[in-house]
């Protein structure tokens, strides 16, 4: 599959599921993460992940059909190209691994470990729908076009819409934490 012909309006019916919990996921991070980033002075962010969303295949495409210009060459350089001031320029198809690191500061951040928890939970969730995509390989591992099949998407579909449903959970215990309640333990 390439993303035309059979199976291209499924592949965009995914594409846009996928973006739209991408967004929603990447919304309730930078609450969280906006005020502990601000105010550190380290780069988390690595080139490779960055170059990840270029070479896999699935993050192009949604990358490239819903995602805001970045200037190529992607080339392995201090800081990563794909990280602005504000923190990543990667609108979608941003790698998975990406959303789930969470450093110390924001680790130690939050003042209970339910807290804490249940954001690492949300974290990962887009870590989680890439899981066993080709068998045992992840989503991230995808190299080729050739692997992204009609059934693995009807597959990655199914657990699109259960990460929504895992993610509306999780965003609507951690609306009752104000972020500025939590950020009072910041290490650097």
């Amino acid at each position: 599959m390439d993303g035309t012909g059979e199976g291209g309006a499924l592949l965009m019916q995914v594409a846009r599921r996928y973006v739209a919990l991408e967004k929603a996921i990447r919304e309730d991070i930078d609450r969280f993460v906006g005020p502990v980033c601000a105010q550190c002075k380290r780069v988390c962010c690595k080139a490779s992940y960055c170059r990840n969303t270029l070479l896999n295949p699935w993050y192009h495409y949604l990358f490239e059909q819903f995602g805001d210009a970045i200037p190529l060459p992607w080339e392995r350089r201090d800081p990563p190209p794909g990280l602005g001031p504000n923190g990543c320029l990667i609108r979608a198809g941003r790698y998975a691994y990406c959303s789930a690191y969470n450093c110390k500061a924001v680790r130690v951040s939050f003042e209970s470990e339910r807290a804490f928890k249940a954001f690492q939970e949300l974290s990962d969730l887009l870590k989680d729908v890439g899981l066993g995509f080709a068998g045992k390989r992840h989503l991230t591992d995808v190299r080729s076009w050739d692997e992204i099949t009609l059934s693995r998407l009807e597959r990655l579909d199914k657990k699109i819409k259960e990460g929504m449903e895992r993610f509306s959970e999780l965003h609507s215990l951690l609306c009752m934490v104000k972020p500025g309640d939590l950020f009072t333990r910041i290490v650097f």
